[in-house]
């Protein structure tokens, strides 16, 4: 018997939010740095605080979960234009933190294999709502209009929704 969407979307959630809740410390203790790049205190001393550190100076630290190594693969060789923006790091810091994202994408074994649901094994998607899953659970935001309400810039803007204990539900 084939799952509807709907039925797919309950099913996944539980997996989701746990892991949504699993990464929310990461993300959340570095404050995002609006688009501007601070330079760290001293040296990360371990890939995680290293993924900390870096991505979390520009932007929230999205979870390596959700998408597969050949996708965070793409994004640290397009550091020179990401999203726009010059994200360099030098070739330690970049190893590192290239290591951690593979070693957790949703394709290992520290992984979560939902986030690969519907796509193919040649498919590098560049964001996570480019992502069949993020698409299929998060429909109300892609209906045009959607983000420009006061806080929300973009459908990206995930701790908006899934932020600081919430439940996904808006809280």
């Amino acid at each position: 018997m084939q799952d509807t969407s709907r039925q797919w979307r309950l099913r996944l959630s539980a997996t989701c939010v746990a892991v949504i809740v699993a990464a929310l410390p990461l993300a959340l203790s570095v404050p995002a740095g609006g688009g501007q790049t601070a330079a760290p205190a001293k040296k990360p001393t371990d890939a995680a605080t290293a993924v900390q550190t870096e991505c979390g100076a520009c932007h929230v630290v999205y979870p390596a979960q959700f998408l597969p190594a050949r996708s965070w693969r793409a994004v640290m060789a397009g550091l020179a234009n990401h999203f726009g923006e010059i994200a360099t790091l030098d070739r330690a810091t970049a190893r590192q933190v290239q290591g951690y994202l593979e070693a957790n994408a949703a394709d290992t074994p520290n992984g979560e294999p939902a986030f690969l649901r519907g796509l193919r094994p040649t498919d590098a998607p560049l964001r996570i709502t480019d992502t069949p899953l993020w698409r299929t659970i998060h429909p109300e935001l892609l209906r045009p209009g959607v983000g420009t309400g006061p806080g929300i810039r973009s459908a990206a803007q995930c701790l908006n929704c899934h932020g600081r204990g919430g439940t996904g539900d808006g809280d």
